[in-house]
């Protein structure tokens, strides 16, 4: 499998509409990645193309992660004759021009397609569309939230004791979904990496969705948002059924749902 961190450092997006170079921005700011973006786009510090196959052609055999903000149908018909093997062609992420879906088109689990879209989730707030069977065959999303500077033994302990109680293990957890603040929280981020956890830290904006009626507690004193657990797990999931109401042990707190799915 794909270094996560060497795909990072060799990331590229390519845009074709003034709105692709926004979302673009925002993930550059993030990753440093290069943009390629159409000639008659005003964006200075893009690289510029005239013709979208070719530039296609040039990213899949430079780059180990590709970023296309454009329709599905457009990137496929774009790589359909450059696929060789999952091992080896890089990761391709589709984004709509509106950002609300983040779909992880080739590469998915070998070439960290998959865990790229997650982590695209993280910058711009899509919703990461993953349809490798092993993934989405899990049904459950933890939300969690932790005190800062927390070790990484605590919070471990934390979610499996918590999994245990409610008769989970962590292969039945789809991902793991916290605040944007949390993405640099070290103990928060390694263990979920050594529990084999897949992780997403949702930005500001969705916290202000008025479709759940979010418990307040002392995150509103804190970050301005009601709360981190329940509402991270809520807004991660698709039709989510919340099992396990905010739980807290030892300065970790923990919520879990179960999406609704056929």
């Amino acid at each position: 499998m794909r270094n996560f961190h060497t795909l990072l450092d060799n990331l590229c997006c390519i845009a074709i509409t003034n709105n692709g170079i926004k979302i673009a921005n925002m993930i550059n700011k993030k990753t440093g990645c290069d943009i390629f973006a159409l000639k008659k786009l005003n964006c200075n510090s893009c690289k510029r193309f005239d013709s979208l196959k070719e530039i296609f052609k040039f990213c899949f055999d430079k780059y180990q992660g590709i970023v296309a903000i454009m329709s599905l149908g457009i990137v496929i018909r774009m790589i359909g004759n450059l696929i060789r093997s999952k091992y080896t062609d890089p990761a391709v992420v589709v984004i709509d021009d509106a950002a609300r879906f983040c779909i992880s088109s080739l590469s998915g689990h070998e070439g960290g397609a998959n865990r790229l879209s997650h982590y695209l989730t993280s910058i711009i707030g899509c919703q990461a569309v993953i349809t490798t069977a092993t993934e989405t065959n899990k049904r459950y999303v933890m939300g969690i939230g932790t005190r800062k500077n927390i070790d990484k033994e605590i919070v471990k302990k934390a979610i499996i004791e918590t999994l245990n109680n409610i008769g989970l293990t962590t292969s039945n957890i789809r991902v793991v979904a916290s605040c944007w603040l949390k993405q640099n929280e070290q103990g928060l981020v390694d263990a979920a990496k050594e529990l084999k956890l897949e992780t997403v830290f949702l930005p500001k904006q969705l916290y202000k969705n008025e479709l759940y009626c979010f418990k307040e507690s002392a995150a509103i004193k804190h970050i301005g948002i009601k709360n981190v657990a329940e509402a991270s797990a809520l807004l991660a999931s698709t039709n989510p059924r919340l099992i396990l109401p905010k739980t807290d042990i030892n300065g970790v707190s923990i919520a879990i749902v179960e999406e609704q799915l056929l």
